[in-house]
């Protein structure tokens, strides 16, 4: 970690912290578990503190008001490990929430003597109760045979080396340690002794877990990649249930997700018992869960699926490539496992969603859809900009008439297209981290020559947008002939400037509208 200076919810908990019942559990005068943080007093007390959390909130944000007992409960459970939990209301302390340069709720940052990092474990009293406690140690810990049942105890996901106490050996242990430190808890033994007790081979690895198997057992590996997958493919549930809480952990995996969509208790028992094999078989290549889709329908759309259950796809959040299983086809374990495999060998064309390409037109804007994004988006020769819009979306109505206008001031250069898309009827058929982004409109210019992708920042008049073309395009007249730009070179052609990501269970500051 480097610390620098639409989904439904909960409904229980969300009304339990809206209505005001969390005061009750101080009623009696004792101090609060919480500290609220204000502008008067946040630069100081988070100087103070050698380990704290810091959760920034809007009273209005329903994820903050599902969060809430959890957070309350878990900065209870840390006070034994003098590890504080604090919060700042985000509508009644603005200056502090501007200089954090918070863009959404929560957002939550661990703290050591004034310098913040982000937190990346879920909102579980658990989780962040585990988080907290495994940043106050080492990332890679060596553990005395004495304390070796307490260590394995002490976390959600414990990582046991059983090896020499020598560099060679500890190398690859150590990097993975550091650099999922947020996640799991690491420690090494090297005493035979206790390899054997646990049955474990020596040298070896052991993956310890407080859920399905509770213990992976596997045979050391100085290649710290190979290290790496499978610790993470044994982070996950062999068919765990997807929820807005566990999402972020299926994410971090790095693993493509398999999503079983079932409506009803009777069926969510009958693909659990069907599924489970098949489940066991890819646990190393794609991870299958269960989601409950009367819950999670939206998510089911965004993945381009019917509403008939049950149902399968295949997502990879990384690329943000969705695999759609026919809604035809019966689904079974058997043509299930056919088609998993079918994706794990590179068979499979994944899925995405568009409109109809329209017929040609004459206006100064040009609607994108997803069927041609590629060839109009990454056309070396333009520079494109391009507006993703919603229809509901207030702001976007509002920007309609500058965009316009925009179109047509650049109506006369063949090489500057100026575009809109439907962000909510057409999917992005690129995984490129530069059209992730947060809310609607968003603007982002594809450069010719490099196609670097330049996100738009400034505000929603004719003129900022004008200037931003200016500085950035190539193709940056009004007029201009016809040029044709050379094929840009290896190292560019990866070129970008990145966008925030959303994180499922996040309301962005000023796009609340935006349906997650």
């Amino acid at each position: 970690m480097r610390f620098t200076g639409a989904l439904s919810l909960t409904t229980a908990a969300a009304a339990w912290a809206a209505t005001g019942l969390m005061a009750t559990v101080f009623a009696d005068g004792a101090e609060p578990a919480v500290k609220v943080l204000t502008n008067s007093d946040f630069l100081m007390w988070t100087k103070d503190q050698s380990l704290a959390l810091v959760e920034f909130y809007a009273p209005w944000c329903g994820y903050c008001q599902a969060m809430a007992p959890a957070y309350e409960m878990a900065a209870e459970a840390l006070k034994k490990d003098k590890i504080p939990l604090a919060k700042v209301d985000c509508t009644a302390e603005i200056q502090v929430c501007d200089d954090m340069g918070v863009e959404g709720y929560p957002t939550l940052k661990v703290v050591r003597n004034g310098a913040f990092a982000p937190y990346n474990g879920t909102r579980q009293e658990a989780s962040i109760v585990d988080y907290m406690r495994r940043h106050s140690k080492p990332a890679l810990q060596k553990i005395k045979p004495v304390h070796f049942d307490n260590f394995v105890d002490s976390g959600h996901i414990v990582v046991v080396g059983f090896v020499d106490d020598n560099e060679a050996d500890l190398a690859a242990l150590k990097s993975v340690a550091e650099e999922s430190f947020d996640e799991y808890l690491f420690g090494y033994v090297s005493d035979k002794s206790v390899a054997k007790k646990f049955g474990v081979p020596y040298p070896g690895i052991a993956v310890f877990k407080d859920f399905d198997t509770r213990k992976d057992v596997f045979g050391f590996t100085r290649d710290a990649d190979r290290l790496r997958r499978v610790v993470r493919s044994s982070s996950i549930p062999v068919l765990g249930e997807l929820s807005v809480q566990t999402f972020g952990t299926y994410v971090r995996s790095g693993i493509p997700i398999g999503l079983l969509f079932y409506d009803g208790q009777e069926m969510r028992q009958r693909l659990q018992e069907e599924f489970l094999d098949l489940a066991i078989k890819y646990k190393h290549d794609v991870s299958l869960a269960l989601v409950d889709a009367r819950i999670y329908h939206k998510h089911a759309k965004a993945l381009n699926l019917q509403s008939k259950w049950p149902a399968f796809a295949i997502q990879e959040p990384a690329k943000h490539l969705k695999y759609v299983f026919p809604h035809f086809r019966v689904l079974t374990a058997e043509k299930v496992g056919d088609f998993v495999g079918d994706f794990v060998s590179g068979k499979l064309e994944p899925n995405f969603k568009s409109q109809p390409i329209p017929a040609k037109s004459d206006a100064g804007v040009f609607d994108l859809v997803a069927k041609q994004f590629n060839e109009i988006v990454f056309d070396r020769n333009k520079d494109v900009l391009i507006e993703f819009y919603a229809p509901w979306c207030i702001y976007c109505k509002r920007m309609a008439k500058a965009y316009a206008d925009l179109g047509e001031t650049f109506r006369g250069n063949p090489n500057m297209v100026i575009a809109k898309m439907d962000g909510t009827a057409n999917d992005i058929p690129s995984g490129d981290p530069g059209f992730q982004f947060p809310g609607f409109p968003t603007v982002v210019l594809v450069r010719a020559g490099d196609n670097a992708i330049i996100r738009y920042n400034g505000d929603r008049s004719l003129d900022s947008l004008i200037g931003f073309i200016k500085k950035h395009a190539v193709h940056s007249s009004t007029h201009e002939e016809p040029v044709v730009i050379e094929k840009a070179s290896e190292a560019q052609q990866h070129v970008y400037i990145e966008a925030p990501k959303n994180a499922l269970g996040y309301t962005p500051k000023e796009t609340r509208h935006i349906e997650l």
